[in-house]
């Protein structure tokens, strides 16, 4: 037999409202009290006793399901649940944003540098410099056509050339001398690469390269520049302690001296 619904006059023949939910015994649904907050909105010179105490009655029904969600350990778990994960997201951007998580070190960009050379690996190579940098390789490598060994190949064959296939580069660091953030000019960067980012430490590593292949070997003595931005250390630049100048213009290797002991800060 059918019914008439108390709460929003649709006539259904099952145990509970189809329209709104009424009679469900899960709980007040949403519709339902979608409709209840509309019928409450009615002024009360114009509530006849029978919407009173039906008003009564749905604040009695609300109360008791607000009362049952709170006490129901379900519910407490989900909330706590809730508030483990939304502080952990907190608390992981904090750390990447300080660069406590998945930072690296000075040492460990250089090295990354170095050995994403001779292994000719594109994507550790880019990830060593500012986002500048790192976009005008990947956009010089997309013009030549290349695949990305090839452009590796191809940027470095002068290395290839003179100590032979499968050469390897010994990396040894000095003394490493922090600068000013405020002080480093970036004004240069920023006019060749139109953008510069925000530095929160610099610093200058002295850092001693030997190339060793089937060809031969060579080492020099470097100054290289790291900025850590966002957390990361990347490569801002890089000079190369010349030395003394032969006759014909090349450097004099003997004079290439050797690696100090990086305790000192002082260079």
């Amino acid at each position: 037999m059918g019914k008439i619904c108390k709460s929003c006059g649709n006539y259904y023949s099952g145990e509970y409202c189809d329209n709104c939910g009424y009679g469900k015994p899960t709980g007040v649904s949403e519709s339902v009290k979608k409709y209840r907050k509309a019928a409450r909105n009615k002024p009360l010179r114009m509530q006849t006793e029978e919407d009173k105490k039906l008003y009564a009655k749905w604040a009695k029904e609300e109360k008791q399901e607000h009362t049952e969600k709170r006490n129901d350990p379900k519910a407490k778990m989900h909330f706590l649940l809730v508030v483990i994960i939304a502080a952990a997201i907190v608390i992981g951007y904090a750390l990447y944003k300080s660069g406590a998580l998945f930072s690296n070190t000075r040492e460990e960009v250089i090295e990354q540098y170095f050995s994403s050379i001779s292994q000719g690996d594109f994507d550790k190579f880019v990830k060593c410099f500012p986002k500048e940098i790192k976009r005008e390789y990947e956009d010089d490598r997309q013009a030549s056509g290349l695949g990305k060994e090839e452009y590796m190949k191809a940027l470095y064959q002068e290395f290839t050339d003179t100590y032979g296939e499968g050469y390897s580069i010994i990396v040894k660091f000095g003394n490493t001398t922090e600068l000013s953030a405020e002080d480093y000019d970036m004004s240069a960067y920023k006019d060749q690469h139109g953008s510069a980012p925000k530095l929160s430490e610099v610093c200058e590593v002295v850092t001693t390269v030997e190339f060793r292949g089937a060809k031969g070997s060579h080492t020099s003595r470097l100054y290289i520049y790291v900025g850590r931005s966002g957390g990361y250390w990347r490569i801002f630049g890089m000079d190369e302690d010349m030395g003394s100048i032969n006759a014909d213009g090349t450097p004099n290797e003997g004079d290439v001296p050797p690696i100090e002991d990086g305790s000192d800060p002082e260079r």
